[in-house]
């Protein structure tokens, strides 16, 4: 017996609906710079020279998409209403590639594509995959599933990995890192949920937060470690006041328990790592990260307007030692990174950014109504003060931290369309709207303005 065809193609748009949602989330968390975990995808065949996995999976999402676009002949590409920064990030870094180019006399591929370069083009794929109401839930729920992943493929390269590199943290990319340790304030968060739609999530992340504290700690990401804490403490302003006694108890639960994993496993290590924060001079990797900061801007001060050129080295200016891991294709703090490889323009595309987020995240959770909006309104904010923090000590924009971006940048999207019912917020006001509790619009301010201005004198008779 064979369905009609409308049912057959319902039945094919749900199982390429289920296929983008296994992409999405491989595309999340594989990948690493630490071998030898069974779990990973590139254990088993190798890629195309020159491609990532997170590439390799955006590619294959890529082709789902047209395939599902073909069934239900809809392919129109909706307007974003973070669509002006992205387009000023190809802008801003094509010129500076351009100008690199011209430096080096040749045209060739950088280093850097891989990088924040790819954000605008993975955030059109990702945000054209899912658009719809039910992929909103699912969105949260994959990054959630995404960290448990990354949890496993951490334990599984600490008990069983012979690279000797996992002596340097069982997961060493920024991607990683900022993904475990929005998993740790997400599995707070979880605790203080009272809903019903994330039960099952909530029991997952229980059950597996032994692996979670495991690979967190052992990364070694002390910049994570900083971030989560100050997350913590953040939730004291952000959370409700009847939620924060309970925050209290649970942060010092987890204080504790981040004390008893590090105890169990390397406290000598863990120790020696987190000195580097409060005296870089006595910890390897911490103290080359001073020593760059005076070349990185050195060559800023150099090349105010249009910044050092993408794919041409940083010159040192001051010593740096032979022996040192360091890059001179970029900087260990991704607010100068802007300014140094794309100058003005790039460091106006990233504050503007980031400003849509904030105003995004900050007005998803001003007008939150269920729990499901308070877990996620939350959780958006701290991702935001836990990605400005990283800013300051790490890579932000590179190793496939632009493929979590552009998930981001898409869930955050999709929560605003829920919460407001609006596309975009660009006609909103966002000072009065925080105020007031519902949406004021622009337009509406400035014609009261006007009434209270321009209202005709009184003039007796």
């Amino acid at each position: 017996m064979t369905l009609p065809p409308s049912l057959e193609r319902q039945r094919a748009h749900f199982s390429l609906r289920m296929v983008k949602y296994f992409l999405c989330w491989l595309l999340l968390w594989q990948g690493g710079m630490v071998g030898g975990s069974p779990i990973q995808i590139g254990s088993y065949f190798e890629l195309p020279p020159g491609t990532t996995i997170m590439e390799f999976l955006a590619a294959l999402l890529f082709l789902v998409v047209l395939i599902e676009r073909s069934l239900t002949l809809d392919f129109t590409i909706r307007r974003s209403y973070f669509t002006g920064p992205l387009v000023l990030i190809v802008l801003a870094f094509f010129i500076s590639w351009a100008r690199g180019c011209y430096l080096n006399q040749r045209v060739r591929f950088i280093l850097e594509f891989h990088e924040i370069i790819e954000l605008p083009f993975l955030f059109l794929v990702i945000s054209s995959a899912f658009r719809d109401e039910q992929d909103r839930v699912m969105l949260w729920k994959l990054i959630f599933f995404a960290v448990i992943g990354k949890a496993f493929d951490g334990t599984f390269i600490y008990f069983f990995s012979t690279s000797p590199g996992k002596y340097w943290g069982v997961v060493q990319s920024w991607r990683d890192g900022y993904l475990l340790g929005i998993g740790v304030i997400g599995f707070l968060l979880l605790f203080l949920y009272r809903g019903d739609s994330m039960k099952r999530v909530k029991r997952w992340m229980l059950i597996t937060s032994p692996v979670l504290a495991l690979t967190f700690v052992m990364s070694f990401r002390r910049t994570f470690f900083v971030g989560a804490f100050v997350c913590m403490m953040a939730m004291f302003v952000t959370l409700p006041r009847e939620k924060r006694k309970l925050h209290l108890f649970l942060v010092l639960a987890i204080i504790a328990g981040f004390l008893i994993t590090v105890f169990l496993t390397n406290p000598l290590e863990v120790a020696t790592r987190m000195s580097g924060i409060t005296a870089p001079q006595n910890e390897g990797s911490a103290y080359i990260r001073l020593m760059e900061l005076p070349n990185v801007l050195e060559n800023i001060w150099r090349n105010p307007i249009f910044g050092v050129p993408a794919g041409v080295p940083w010159i040192t200016y001051y010593r740096m030692p032979i022996s040192a891991d360091y890059t001179t294709l970029g900087t260990h703090n991704t607010y100068l990174y802007w300014p140094l490889r794309t100058g003005i323009l790039g460091s106006i595309t990233f504050i503007w950014l980031m400003s849509k987020f904030w105003k995004t995240a900050l007005i998803n959770n001003r007008l939150r109504k269920t729990e499901e909006d308070f877990l996620f309104g939350q959780w958006g904010i701290q991702m935001l003060i836990m990605y400005q923090v990283a800013c300051f000590f790490g890579l932000m924009y590179a190793d496939m931290t632009s493929g979590l971006l552009a998930v981001l940048l898409t869930v955050f999207q999709l929560q605003t369309k829920h919460v407001t019912g609006r596309s975009s917020l660009r006609e909103v006001a966002f000072r009065q709207t925080m105020r007031a509790g519902k949406l004021i619009y622009r337009e509406a301010l400035l014609k009261r303005l006007r009434a209270l201005f321009l209202r005709p004198a009184f003039v007796s008779q």
